[in-house]
């Protein structure tokens, strides 16, 4: 079997449509579809149904992706023989939430390049659901997010690590030194929380919810570095992940506030389809957030 005709088999397995898979591989359409038939004829089953002018993977062809993926795995690992990792070249797509752009992969950037100076690197931030939808129309390698624990029977988590979400005030507030506060005393203060997007908003209004409580902001704000600059003029309150106000709290300008509710814990993951070859620079990337992780 032809690595040429494995990898074009898996790019038009992700894409779903061969006219495509040829634009992005520079092949003619022709070309891709002799690929294909050709790896079928070698396998001895078929890889794809084809109907009309639309294509969808058969259950064998869903089940040889993954040996597919390995196929290319040993073969990059052979290449890389005698090779270091400055010597990689490529693009890494790497989607990821705002807050963990800027808290979390920002540091790891200059760590990234120095280790794969020759691997450029795009990045688009957006939410969640939008990564998601990116992530399954290959715009995307790899995603970042911050949610629950959600079974996607199409992605892959490579890794995972908990968040906690907490109230935070400047240590100016009144209620820093309380302890038990309830969120019927927080709704009361003068809010400033991120939008209604932010996973860890939502989750604040289904648990004031089921106590029967509306949260209302004083201020909503889509950038929480912006969100940390106006807690400490306007001695407000935020609910924002560990990972957000650590340092801020570290060096005694916010306090995490004792409020008594239902713990709001999230996971931070990087996850990548199913179907995706994972290239040298998304294991490196996925390495990275690990050891930033403390795993």
């Amino acid at each position: 079997m032809e690595l040429k005709n494995i990898f074009t088999f898996i790019r038009a397995a992700e894409i779903g449509n061969f006219t495509k898979a040829a634009e992005e591989l520079g092949y003619s359409q022709s070309t891709v579809t002799f690929q294909i038939k050709q790896l079928e004829q070698e396998l001895g089953f078929k890889l794809f149904d084809r109907i009309g002018k639309s294509v969808s993977i058969t259950p064998y062809g869903e089940e040889f992706i993954s040996y597919a993926n390995e196929f290319l795995r040993l073969a990059a690992k052979v290449d890389s023989l005698g090779k270091t990792s400055a010597s990689q070249t490529g693009t890494l797509r790497l989607g990821v939430i705002e807050s963990l752009f800027v808290w979390k992969i920002a540091d790891m950037l200059p760590v990234f390049h120095k280790m794969m100076p020759n691997v450029n690197i795009e990045i688009k931030s957006a939410t969640g659901a939008a990564l998601y939808r990116m992530l399954r129309q290959n715009e995307l390698d790899l995603i970042y997010i911050l949610d629950n624990i959600i079974y996607q029977k199409d992605c892959v988590r490579a890794c995972t690590f908990p968040v906690s979400v907490k109230f935070v005030a400047p240590l100016t507030h009144p209620l820093v030194n309380k302890k038990k506060i309830s969120l019927s005393e927080i709704v009361q203060e003068t809010l400033i929380l991120a939008e209604r997007d932010a996973i860890y908003r939502r989750e604040l209004d289904n648990e004031a919810a089921k106590k029967g409580i509306e949260v209302i902001p004083t201020l909503e704000v889509d950038n929480l570095e912006v969100v940390l600059r106006l807690l400490k003029k306007w001695d407000g309150i935020s609910f924002m992940p560990d990972y957000v106000v650590k340092e801020s709290v570290e060096n005694m300008d916010l306090k995490v506030l004792d409020v008594s509710y239902s713990n709001i814990n999230l996971w931070s993951q990087v996850v990548y389809h199913k179907n995706k070859y994972i290239t040298p620079q998304m294991e490196t990337l996925i390495e990275l957030v690990r050891k930033n992780n403390g795993a």
